[in-house]
């Protein structure tokens, strides 16, 4: 049997939100165990929190929403590349990598012992716009990464920006603990929200033969 990656971080109100953002809030609004016939719980939380899409919208007024990406992106052949003891992914390193026909991309980084914090850390690995210039022309379509953004903390350097503009799928907050460099069956499922800024997503990679 294949081995299947759940890079998807339990949504929860104590899990690591970006400042500003809010945790996730889960409430009881009816219980059995106080005379209701049925247990039932409202989410609350925005389209940014756990693992999820950045649609075109997320940074430009009229941009494409969430549930105009295509699935086709969203599903297929992904390649995760590991990058250790950098704080910044740059085109250099990315042209050291062989990723003639990678369309979809996966970051694995130092990020993954920030998961083992309990807030936020601003002092994460991210790429710089070099490297985003560098994805487009060579036609990635979906970037992913193991921290809640692809840029630095400040975004000043327009990556996001230069990313949806050209057509990438960008994929946050996921967890890449144990999963090997290569390969790899992506599933992202975004949740079907329409013309929206992002969309959460249940991200799973399936072992290739």
């Amino acid at each position: 049997m294949k081995k299947i990656y759940d890079l998807s971080p339990e949504i929860c109100p104590e899990m690591i939100s970006w400042p500003g953002d809010g945790c996730p809030e889960i409430t009881l609004l009816h219980s059995i165990k106080n005379g209701s016939h049925s247990n039932l719980s409202r989410l609350t939380m925005t389209l940014h929190n756990g693992s999820h899409i950045d649609a075109p919208l997320h940074f430009s007024e009229d941009g494409d929403g969430a549930g105009e990406i295509p699935l086709e992106i969203l599903i297929g052949n992904v390649r995760v590349l590991r990058f250790s003891g950098v704080k910044t992914v740059t085109r250099d390193m990315l042209e050291q990598v062989d990723l003639r026909g990678v369309i979809r991309l996966i970051l694995a980084t130092d990020n993954e012992a920030l998961w083992y914090k309990p807030d936020f850390d601003r002092n994460y690995t991210y790429i710089d716009i070099g490297a985003a210039r560098y994805l487009t022309e060579i036609g990635v379509r979906l970037l992913g990464i193991d921290y809640l953004s692809v840029e630095d903390f400040e975004g000043l350097a327009g990556v996001h920006r230069h990313l949806l503009s050209h057509g990438v799928v960008i994929l946050e907050t996921l967890q890449l603990a144990g999963v090997p460099e290569g390969d790899y069956e992506l599933y992202c499922l975004p949740l079907k929200l329409g013309k929206v800024d992002g969309a959460p997503a249940r991200v799973i990679l399936i072992e290739r033969d």
